[in-house]
């Protein structure tokens, strides 16, 4: 899903939060998995006099692209970006003060299957590890799959809140947080629909603002997930 301007303006209390829960920014080690043309990465960076960020993404052209932006940015300083691997993050045990995996506001074209207990294994003692994804707790007819696809909406995690909940715990992690932010997107999305008048794409937005069984609330969510690796071993 690829939002314009006005719509990543009106999910930046999701970027806002990401850097209150990695505060201060400033002089640590970051890693932004699914970085895509490295949005977050950037924005990030900007934050820092000292310190990096990494971005690792799959898809050769947005890491290309990312690439390029760092300078003409003039943030070789602070950022920098490689290609990612399919299932493992390719850096030592306890590399990092931080990791970001976002697939809300710059959701990348090629998502990695990279687990919460990898994310977890490059954290440092005390490190913290911000998710977002959008879910699906229910399984969806295939007539209301490609409706939804039709408006953009072609990415959907089959899990629930707990399960990432659990998913995190069971990483080793504590102090796990896990926030159902549908709402900040269910204003994104009917300002789509207002702004839309594709005839094709009416029955998706339909399904996804209005069904009372399948839309937004209902089977899909978007979620922020946080989580500490703790300073000392259990």
């Amino acid at each position: 899903m690829r939002w314009g301007r006005t719509d990543i303006d009106r999910l930046s209390p999701i970027l806002e939060q990401i850097s209150a829960d990695l505060a201060p920014v400033d002089g640590k080690k970051i890693v932004v998995l699914c970085s895509g043309t490295g949005e977050v990465a950037f924005w990030l960076g900007e934050m820092m006099e000292q310190g990096k960020v990494t971005g690792l993404e799959l898809d050769p052209e947005s890491l290309e692209i990312a690439r390029r932006g760092v300078h003409e940015m003039g943030l070789e300083a602070t950022v920098e970006f490689a290609p990612a691997e399919k299932q493992r993050i390719p850096s030592p045990d306890d590399a990092y003060d931080g990791l970001v995996s976002e697939f809300i506001i710059y959701p990348t074209l090629a998502p990695t299957e990279v687990g919460q207990a990898e994310m977890a294994r490059v954290l440092k003692p005390g490190g913290r590890m911000m998710l977002t994804d959008v879910i699906v707790t229910r399984k969806l007819p295939p007539e209301v799959r490609e409706a939804l696809e039709m408006i953009g909406m072609d990415y959907l995690c089959e899990a629930s809140l707990q399960d990432f909940r659990t998913w995190m715990t069971q990483a080793g992690l504590v102090n796990v947080t896990v926030q159902d932010v549908t709402p900040t997107l269910r204003a994104v999305w009917e300002s789509r629909r207002e702004m839309d008048r594709a005839v094709s794409h009416q029955e998706g937005y339909s399904y996804l603002l209005d069904n009372p069984r399948y839309g937004l609330g209902k089977a899909i969510y978007y979620i922020y997930i946080c989580g500490e690796k703790p300073k000392t071993s259990r």
